[in-house]
């Protein structure tokens, strides 16, 4: 897939801080950041507040990359199928320590996507709604 394929609705350019930014992986805000713009990172645990999946990759840190952002946009995701657990389709997805999407059904844990096709593999592309900010694991 080329970085464009991933763009299929809003989306916002953001300073990256991690070294290497890859594409479709979930996305947070660097709240360790003291800039006055924006900046994000590759979400790293399930308990991260998700703010989009990236659509393009950086090769080193600081540099711009593409976030989809908006609640209900359907967008490619990598998921780990694997690790802890298969997806299926409608699978809540949050982070796992790498950015990649996961089923989870665990209270407090943030909720980026809803899956839109089952994986059962480690680094399979697949397609996701966006949930937006706020979406949690349990009710």
């Amino acid at each position: 897939m080329s970085a464009s394929e991933g763009r299929k609705g809003p989306q916002s350019g953001f300073e990256c801080t991690d070294a290497a930014c890859s594409a479709y992986h979930f996305m947070v805000l660097d709240t360790t950041c003291t800039s006055a713009k924006t900046v994000v990172k590759m979400a790293s645990a399930a308990t991260s507040p998700i703010i989009g999946v990236s659509y393009e990759a950086t090769a080193a840190a600081n540099r711009n990359v593409g976030v989809n952002h908006l609640a209900g946009m359907i967008v490619p995701l990598m998921v780990n199928g694997v690790t802890p657990g298969a997806i299926s389709i409608n699978s809540r997805l949050t982070s796992d320590a790498s950015g990649h999407g996961v089923a989870t059904t665990t209270a407090g844990n943030h909720v980026g996507a809803i899956a839109l096709a089952a994986s059962t593999t480690a680094g399979e592309v697949i397609p996701v709604m966006l949930t937006g900010p706020g979406a949690h694991g349990a009710s």
